[in-house]
C-alpha cells in the first residue's frame, strides 16, 4: 500500500443528471468490517475502469453511506450476507457508485476519504467549455454564448456555473480528480451544507487590472434613459442537463447582475466512453468599472431602524463627482439627525478618486411588513449604475396560527351552509393578520400540496428527516391505487424520496442500525431502526433501496429481542410516548412488530413478539397510545386478539357529533387549537385498525376527526403524528376515491362585497384552491356548498401576538401549566456594541412518571443584525447537534429533566440595526410541540442605540447636529420639501 487515497466527491446537479452519475472509486475498508454503502444505484454504463482496493482505517469506513456495486467477470452484483464485498479476493475489481442530492445541500459520497478515480479512468471522454466572449469577460446582463465540446455525439452533459465567492467553502461542489489523504479527512469537513455560508465572511473583490478601463460605449451616464437596474443576484447561475446531438453545442445565456467571477464546470456520460470529467473549470469575469453594492441585512423587524451602507466603486481612470440617490418608497422612511442644510436625506453627492471607493450611509426605518424594494442609483458625468435589492420586514411579536376545517359532505344532500368565526386576541400585532381559505375535492390534497414542509419544525436528525421521506410513500400509494398519479408529480415526489433516502443513510451506523445522530450516539435505536426499515421496505416500489442495508438493519433489530418476545432499546428513547411507565416495552415491541410483518421470512421472531403483546394485553392496563399501537400490530398480524383490542380501544373514545377521537392528559401543554400529538397518533392507529378489520362504518367518524385537525401546511404538530395520520388517511381515502364530485362552494367574507365561487369537479378535484381575505375583527366566513360529492374547506388564520415577559437583563417566570422553567440572561456592554452573549438556562417541570422529555429542541432567535459567533462551542451534553438559519439557532438536546441545563450563545454584529425589537427563545418537546415554553428578551444596550452610535470621524452626515430635533423624512415629506424649495427660489 502506498497510502494514496483520493478525494471524496460531492455534487450539485439536477436530479436527471445525478441519476446518471457513474463513479469509479476504491473502497477503503478492512476485510473484517462489513461493507459501508454509498447511495442508491440508478444507472450503470459498462465502461471498463479498474480501481484499486485500498485498506483504510475503521474510522474512515464507519463514516460512509450509500450503495456500492462491484463487477466480477463482467457481471454486476450487490453485496449480501452470502456474497460480501469485503472478501479479500476482491482486490482489483470494477466498482460503480451513483448517487444524487438536491442542490440545497452538498453531498459526500465518501465522507471518510479514500475514494477516487483510477489515475487514467476518465481521460478518454473529454469535455471542453468556453465562453465565446472577449477574454472571458462580460458586463452584467449581457447576452453571451457558452460553447460545449465533447468527444462523441449523444452525450449527456451535467453543467454547473456558480458564483466564485462561495468557493471558499472548500472543495468545489462537483466531480474532480484531486487527491487527499484519508487519514486527516475528518478534520477537513469537506461535506458541508450551504448553510455553512453563514459562518464566514465573503472574500473581498480583487483589484482590477489596468487594461480593464472603461470605454465610452460602456459608460452609461446621467443622460441615458435606459439605465440598466441590476437586480438578478443568484449564487447558482446555470444548473442543468444538456443532451448533445453533435460534438459541439452552444447555448445562449444572459449574464447575471453580480459583479463577480462565474466558475463553470461539467461532467459527461456517453454510451461508448462512459464518464468524463472536466479537469480545469473555466471562469467568466463579470465586471463594470463603476458600480454600486449594498450592505443590506437579510431581514429586520418592523419598528427597527438600520443603516443602509451603499458602497460606490470607481475603477475608472478619472476621478468623478457622484450623486447617490436612494429612491423613496411608501414602505420606509429616512431619519436625519442633522440640521445641516445640505442633508437632503435620500441623496448625497460625493467625490470619488480614480481607483477608489466611498461608502454612503442611509438611516432607514421600514414601515410595512413584507418584502420592500431598496433601489439606489449612482450617477456621474462619465458613468452610472443602479441596483435593486429587497429587504424582508417581519412583524414584531410571536407568530400564531389557527386552522378550522369543514367537511363538505353532499353524498346524502344537495346543499350545505356553515359560518366560521374567529376573534383575534387583544394583544395581536396590528398588520400581522392574514386570513386565507382553501377548498379541495380530495381528502389529501392539502397534504399533497404541502409535501415540502408539512410541519413547522427543523429536520436535523435521523427521525425528523423521515418527514421528507415517509409521507411521500403514502401519497404515491394513494394516487397510484386511485389511478390519479401523474408523471410530472411522481417525478417530483420521487426526487424528494431520493433526497430523504440519501440523507437518512448519514444516520446509519456500522452495525446496520440507525440512530438520531448516527455515529455521534453511543448506540443505535431499535425504534428508529424499525421506523427506517419499514419506510425503506415500502419505498422500494418507487426508488431503488439497497436490500443489504435492510437485511443488516433487520438483523440488528432481531439481535435485541429477548426470549419472551420483547424488544430492548439499547439507545436513546426519542419518542416521548414510548418512554417511562410500565408500557414502554409493550409500545416498542408493538411498533417493531409492525415493521417485521413486512418481511414474510421472519416467522419465529414475529410469533414471539405477537405472543408477548397478547399476554400483556390481558395482564396490564395500557394507556391509549400503547393500546392503539398494540391493536394496530395485532390487526396487521391477524391475531385473534385484535378484535377485542379494538373494542377496548373504542370504549375509551369520545364522541362529538359525527366525530370520534381520543384524549390524553394535557399537563404542561400550552394552549392550542390543535390536539395532543399522541391523540393524533391514537386516532391514526385506530383508523388503520378499523380498515384492516373491515369495520369501515365505525371508522368514518375517526377519519373525519383526523381530517379536521390538519394545520395550514397540510400536516400536524410533529413528525410522528403527521406520518401516522397521513398513512391512515391515505389508506382509508382509497375507499372513496371513485365517488363523483360536482360542487360549487361559495365563500363570503365579512369585508368582501362580492362572493368567491370555487367550482370542483372530477378534473380539478386534486387542485388546492386558495384565496386571501381581508383580516377583519372578528373574522366571519360564510360557506355555501351546492352539488354532490365531497370537498374539504379550510380557514387558516396567521397572526403575531405581542411579546410578554421580556428579559432585559435576567428574568425568571414560571407560569402555571408551562412545561419548562426557562431563564434568559443577556450579557451586554455599552463599550462593545458589536457583540453580546445570551445565557439560556432551562429544566423540565414534568411530574409523576414523566420526569424527562424525549428529544428536546431549543430554538434561539437572535436580535436583528446579529449572528452566531464563530467562537461558539456547541457539542456539550446534552446538545447533540446545532443548526443555524438566518436569525435563528436550533439546539437538539438528548432530553431534559429536572436538572437545570445552561448554555452560552455568543453573538456578533453583522449589520447596523438600532431600536432592536424583542427576540425569543423557545424550548419544546419535539414529539409534543405543545409542551413548550417561550421567553422573549432584548438588550438594553442594543435597544438604546441610535444610528449615530455607529458613526466615526464624521462619516455620517445625517448625524451632524447642534442639538436641534431630528427629522423623519417620508416620501410624502420629501415631495413637500422639494416643492417648498422650488417656491422659495421662484
Amino acid at each position: 500500500m502506498d497510502g494514496k487515497c483520493f478525494s471524496p466527491f460531492y455534487i450539485l446537479f439536477p436530479s436527471v443528471v445525478k441519476r446518471k452519475i457513474l463513479e469509479q472509486i476504491s473502497l477503503s475498508c478492512p476485510p473484517f468490517v462489513p461493507p459501508l454503502f454509498f447511495s442508491e444505484f440508478t444507472h450503470v454504463i459498462a465502461s471498463l475502469f479498474i480501481v484499486t482496493f485500498i485498506v483504510c482505517s475503521l474510522i474512515t469506513c464507519s463514516l460512509s453511506s450509500g450503495v456500492l456495486f462491484y463487477v466480477h467477470n463482467d457481471q454486476f452484483f450487490k453485496p449480501s450476507l452470502n456474497n460480501p464485498f469485503h472478501n479479500p479476493d476482491y482486490h482489483s475489481e470494477l466498482l460503480f457508485v451513483s448517487y444524487e442530492k438536491k442542490y440545497s445541500e452538498a453531498v459526500c459520497v465518501r465522507e471518510g476519504g479514500g475514494a477516487g478515480f483510477w489515475e487514467n479512468s476518465t481521460h478518454r471522454n473529454n469535455i471542453m467549455l468556453s465562453f465565446t466572449h472577449s477574454k472571458n469577460k462580460a458586463g452584467p446582463a449581457e447576452d453571451i454564448t457558452l460553447k460545449i465540446k465533447v468527444t462523441e455525439p449523444q452525450t449527456s452533459v451535467g453543467l454547473l456555473v456558480i458564483d466564485k465567492s462561495i468557493n471558499w467553502l472548500g472543495k468545489r461542489n462537483d466531480i474532480t480528480e484531486d487527491a487527499v489523504s484519508f487519514f486527516f479527512f475528518f478534520l477537513l469537513q469537506e461535506c458541508i451544507g450551504l448553510d455553512r455560508i453563514l459562518d464566514y465572511p465573503l472574500y473581498d473583490m480583487e483589484d482590477m487590472d489596468d487594461d480593464q478601463s472603461v470605454s465610452h460605449e460602456y459608460s452609461p451616464t446621467l443622460h441615458d434613459s435606459d439605465l440598466h437596474v441590476r437586480k438578478n443576484f443568484p449564487e447558482t447561475w446555470l444548473w442543468q442537463e444538456i443532451m448533445t446531438r453533435s460534438t459541439e453545442t452552444t447555448i445562449n445565456v444572459t449574464v447575471p447582475d453580480t459583479i463577480t467571477s462565474w466558475v463553470a464546470s461539467a461532467f459527461i456520460i456517453s454510451e461508448n466512453l462512459g464518464l468524463g470529467v472536466m479537469k480545469i473549470p473555466i471562469e467568466l469575469e463579470v465586471f463594470q468599472p463603476f458600480f454600486v453594492s449594498l450592505n443590506l441585512p437579510p431581514s429586520v423587524i418592523r419598528g427597527e431602524q438600520f443603516i443602509l451602507e451603499v458602497n460606490i466603486f470607481n475603477y475608472l481612470k478619472e476621478s468623478t463627482e457622484v450623486t447617490v440617490t436612494l429612491d423613496m418608497s411608501d414602505s420606509f422612511e429616512i431619519f436625519i439627525i442633522s440640521n445641516d442644510i445640505n442633508a437632503t436625506g435620500n441623496q448625497h453627492t460625493v467625490w470619488i478618486p480614480s481607483e477608489d471607493g466611498k461608502t454612503i450611509f442611509f438611516p432607514i426605518k421600514p414601515k410595512q411588513i413584507g418584502e420592500i424594494p431598496i433601489r439606489v442609483t449612482a450617477i456621474s458625468s462619465i458613468a452610472s449604475d443602479a441596483i435593486l435589492q429587497r429587504l424582508l420586514v417581519k412583524a414584531e411579536g410571536l407568530e400564531q396560527t389557527y386552522s378550522e376545517t369543514v367537511l363538505l359532505d353532499l353524498s346524502k344532500r344537495t346543499n350545505l351552509m356553515e359560518t366560521l368565526n374567529f376573534n383575534f386576541p387583544s394583544d395581536v400585532v396590528p398588520g400581522s393578520e392574514r386570513v386565507q381559505v382553501t377548498v379541495t375535492g380530495d381528502k389529501l390534497s392539502s397534504s399533497i400540496s404541502g409535501l415540502e414542509s408539512l410541519v413547522q419544525m427543523p429536520y436535523g436528525c435521523g427521525e425528523q428527516n423521515m418527514i421528507t421521506f415517509a409521507p411521500n410513500i403514502y401519497i404515491l400509494d394513494y394516487l397510484s391505487k386511485t389511478g390519479n398519479l401523474q408523471t410530472q408529480f411522481k417525478s417530483k415526489v420521487v426526487s424528494y424520496m431520493r433526497e430523504g433516502y440519501q440523507r437518512e443513510l448519514l444516520y446509519k451506523r456500522p452495525d446496520g442500525s440507525f440512530s438520531a445522530f448516527g455515529n455521534r450516539d453511543p448506540s443505535g435505536s431499535t425504534w428508529l431502526s424499525a421506523f427506517v426499515l419499514r419506510s425503506f421496505f415500502q419505498a422500494q416500489l418507487y426508488i431503488d433501496i439497497d436490500p443489504y442495508v435492510m437485511e443488516r438493519t433487520a438483523a440488528w433489530i432481531l439481535s435485541h429481542q429477548k426470549f419472551n418476545g420483547e424488544f430492548e432499546e439499547p439507545g436513546r428513547v426519542l419518542h416521548t410516548e414510548l418512554q417511562g411507565g410500565t408500557s414502554d416495552s409493550v409500545s416498542r415491541t408493538a411498533y417493531i412488530l409492525t415493521t417485521l410483518l413486512e418481511f414474510n421470512e421472519i416467522d419465529k421472531p414475529i410469533k414471539k413478539a405477537l405472543g408477548f403483546l397478547e399476554f400483556q394485553l390481558n395482564n396490564i392496563v395500557l394507556d391509549n397510545h400503547t393500546l392503539a399501537l398494540v391493536t394496530y400490530a395485532l390487526s396487521l398480524a391477524k391475531s385473534t386478539a385484535a378484535k377485542g383490542a379494538l373494542n377496548k380501544l373504542n370504549e375509551r373514545s369520545e364522541q362529538q357529533g359525527k366525530l370520534r377521537f381520543w384524549t390524553s392528559p394535557s399537563s404542561g401543554l400550552s394552549s392550542s387549537w390543535q390536539p395532543h400529538s399522541a391523540d393524533i397518533e391514537v386516532a391514526g392507529y385506530a383508523l388503520l385498525s378499523h380498515f384492516i378489520q373491515q369495520r369501515l362504518l365505525e371508522a368514518i367518524p375517526i377519519m373525519k376527526w383526523l381530517s379536521k385537525q390538519r394545520n395550514h401546511l397540510g400536516g400536524y404538530s410533529s413528525t410522528q403524528d403527521t406520518i401516522v395520520a397521513l398513512q391512515a388517511l391515505s389508506t382509508f381515502a382509497t375507499l372513496t376515491a371513485d365517488s363523483v364530485t360536482e360542487m360549487d362552494v361559495t365563500v363570503n367574507g365579512s369585508m368582501e362585497e362580492n362572493s368567491t365561487v370555487f367550482h370542483i369537479d372530477q378534473e380539478n378535484r386534486f387542485v388546492l384552491k386558495a384565496k386571501e381575505f381581508p383580516a377583519a375583527q372578528p373574522v366571519r366566513i360564510t360557506i355555501s356548498a351546492n352539488g354532490r360529492g365531497f370537498a374539504i374547506f379550510q380557514l387558516n388564520v396567521i397572526y403575531n401576538v405581542k411579546n410578554s415577559h421580556t428579559s432585559k437583563r435576567r428574568s425568571r417566570s414560571v407560569q402555571n401549566q408551562e412545561a419548562f422553567d426557562l431563564d434568559v440572561y443577556i450579557k451586554d456592554d455599552q463599550k462593545d456594541i458589536n457583540s453580546l452573549t445570551l445565557n439560556v438556562c432551562t429544566r423540565y417541570l414534568g411530574t409523576g412518571s414523566s420526569l424527562k422529555t424525549g428529544m428536546a429542541l431549543m430554538e434561539i432567535g437572535l436580535l436583528s443584525g446579529f449572528s452566531l459567533s464563530p467562537s461558539f462551542v456547541s457539542l456539550v451534553d446534552p446538545v447533540k447537534k446545532v443548526e443555524k438559519e438566518e436569525g435563528k439557532i436550533h439546539l437538539y438536546l438528548d432530553s431534559l429533566n429536572e436538572t437545570q441545563f445552561c448554555v452560552d450563545i455568543p453573538a456578533v454584529r453583522d449589520f447596523k440595526v438600532v431600536n432592536t425589537q424583542d427576540a425569543s427563545v423557545t424550548v419544546m418537546d419535539y414529539y409534543e410541540p405543545r409542551r413548550r415554553t417561550v421567553k422573549s428578551y432584548n438588550s438594553l444596550v442594543m435597544q438604546s442605540l441610535s444610528s449615530c452610535s455607529f458613526c466615526e470621524d464624521d462619516e455620517c452626515n445625517f448625524c451632524k447636529t447642534d442639538g436641534s430635533l431630528s427629522v423623519c423624512l417620508s416620501s410624502e415629506l420629501l415631495v413637500l420639501l422639494v416643492l417648498s424649495t422650488f417656491y422659495v427660489v421662484v
